[in-house]
């Protein structure tokens, strides 16, 4: 039996997309390429995960290199700060009463460890509390 590609797999699965020994180390950011889109994956200083879009929406700046820093990343051309969920968090060159940083947001999927796996949550329904083995879908 063959395990399904993350294109073939369900819509409301658990979908493995990396390991969380791939977070060790002193820059805890990873790569990740699932449901379509290039994504980074990333522990912040409290220990959760984030799975957000991998590039800067103002000039296209891949976050894999940004600033691991304030449990998000900062982007390495012009500093935009996103946090775990993929909200914009700082804009340093926006005057200090500027709000804009609130309207801009990055894609984000719910992700949690499982077993030494990093599994994510695709489906248009709400994510489970819990997985099981067989909840899982797919693994890259």
């Amino acid at each position: 039996m063959s395990t399904p590609s993350q294109a073939e797999a369900p819509a409301n699965a658990w979908i493995k997309i990396s390991t969380a020994s791939a977070l060790s180390g002193p820059r805890p950011v990873a790569p990740v390429h699932a449901f379509g889109r290039d994504l980074v994956l990333f522990r912040d200083e409290e220990g959760n995960l984030g799975l957000i879009g991998r590039y800067c929406p103002h000039r296209g700046a891949d976050l894999c290199y940004g600033r691991h820093e304030d449990n998000g990343l900062r982007c390495p051309f012009h500093g935009w700060h996103f946090d775990r969920t993929g909200q914009c968090t700082d804009q340093p060159a926006e005057p200090d009463d500027s709000t804009m940083y609130k309207a801009i947001r990055l894609p984000n999927y719910t992700v949690l460890e499982h077993n030494g796996d990093v599994l994510a949550w695709g489906g248009t329904e709400p994510a489970p509390s819990a997985v099981l083995d067989a909840d899982i879908a797919c693994t890259v």
